[in-house]
């Protein structure tokens, strides 16, 4: 099993409703994308580190799925387009997760 883990904060410059919107996108990626398992998004509540303002972790049975998803042409032009102009800060880990 591999757990991908993102990261990340808006710029301030970026408007409550294309927040909204970008993770109201992000949070329909498990219906285009069926090989994602364990689906999460949300706010950091951490009282220890406010570095990034959310948190994203999905699951996939084989590195490969992985790969297929984050190489898939719907996945880069939503990072392009859509994400990166929003966003100031970000992290990306993941994890061989194991039972």
């Amino acid at each position: 099993m591999i757990r991908h883990i993102l990261l990340f904060s808006f710029r301030d410059t970026a408007h409550r409703n294309a927040r909204t919107a970008l993770l109201e996108m992000l949070a329909g990626f498990p219906a285009r994308f069926p090989k994602m398992q364990k689906f999460q998004i949300g706010a950091n509540v951490s009282d220890r580190d406010r570095t990034f303002e959310y948190a994203m972790t999905v699951e996939f049975e084989e590195r490969t799925d992985l790969d297929d998803y984050l190489r898939s042409e719907y996945h880069e032009q939503f990072v392009a387009e859509r994400f990166r102009p929003l966003i100031s800060q970000r992290a990306i880990a993941t994890i061989e997760v194991r039972s």
